[in-house]
């Protein structure tokens, strides 16, 4: 019900499932993280004849990419133009789909290479494999990032005493006192008070008016209920202040604490698995718009030697 609500603070059901399809693979990959750097199978993965699925399914999701279908598409356009520049009776429509195939595989596989090289290190190519490589600073750049921007101490104290406000601010202090000065243990305690106050060489002169503690106790009660009363209201708004009821400075540098130390957790392996898990699928439109615009300049590059050099076509 709180998910079809159309209230503008409450998200839609598409941006939570699709948050939730997102935590839930990032938690798989961490899964998976886990049992590899352990020597085990990947969390959740199935054993025995499933294992062939498994395998299959990662195959097809590799291969059928949109950047990787772009560059076959290209390179099947380039066969084909090879084959009919071969055939003396087109050559000229045979030139035209050689540049189309060849300009756009060229685009595409550059681009698939920038690509390949952010995640994977390349023999040969200095500054491949930027992530790995990097991943320390990686890691303590989003740390960096998610303290000063979540957690920076003026957010937090303006949270809590929002929050304070929010589960605090209809307490009744006066019932409470109230009924904390008309209780039994109030009694108890008001009672072995004065017995100790009786024993005191302060209580000697009462002691000589002859008076004892618990004759004074039906004069002090009511001056101590009375001055809790006065006192609720202020006790009150000492609850609801974060800078009373915590220390902001100490929070934030246990929040930064547990992040320093779970961010050692993140191995090279994983933060390279959790960026190319984020932004991968969106990289590919590198390599089709590669493929597309090399498409584009090897039609002008033709066009332009046609015109430019009829004779050598």
């Amino acid at each position: 019900r709180l998910v079809g609500c159309a209230h503008p603070g409450v998200p839609s059901r598409g941006s939570l499932l699709t948050s939730t399809m997102v935590r839930h693979r990032a938690i798989d990959i961490a899964g998976e993280d886990n049992d590899a750097d352990s020597g085990g199978s990947p969390t959740g993965s199935p054993v025995g004849g499933d294992d062939d699925a498994v395998e299959l399914k990662e195959y097809e999701r590799k291969w059928v990419e949109k950047g990787n279908v772009s560059l076959w598409i290209t390179a099947a356009i380039t066969v084909i133009g090879v084959l009919i520049v071969f055939d003396d009776g087109h050559p000229v429509v045979g030139q035209y789909v050689l540049s189309l195939g060849l300009f756009g595989f060229a685009g595409g596989i550059t681009n698939w290479l920038a690509v390949t090289m952010l995640f994977q290190r390349v023999p040969g190519l200095y500054g491949s494999g930027v992530i790995p490589v990097r991943y320390v600073q990686i890691r303590e750049t989003v740390k960096d990032v998610i303290m000063a921007t979540f957690f920076d101490p003026e957010f937090l104290e303006s949270y809590l005493g929002t929050k304070l406000q929010q589960y605090g601010g209809d307490i009744d202090t006066t019932k409470y006192v109230t009924e904390m000065v008309e209780s039994e243990d109030f009694d108890k305690k008001l009672d072995a008070s004065l017995e100790d106050l009786s024993k005191t060489e302060a209580f000697a002169p009462v002691l000589a008016m002859g008076m004892d503690a618990a004759q004074l106790k039906p004069m002090i009660k009511p001056f101590v209920g009375e001055l809790g009363l006065d006192l609720a209201p202020y006790l009150k708004t000492q609850m609801l202040d974060p800078k009373v009821v915590v220390n902001i400075s100490d929070v934030r540098d246990q929040i930064e604490l547990y992040m320093s130390v779970r961010m050692e957790t993140l191995t090279e392996r994983r933060v390279t698995r959790l960026l190319e898990f984020v932004i991968r699928g969106h990289l590919g439109w590198l390599i089709v718009w590669g493929n597309v615009f090399g498409s584009i300049i090897g039609e002008v590059v033709r066009v332009d030697l046609t015109v430019c050099c009829p004779r050598s076509h």
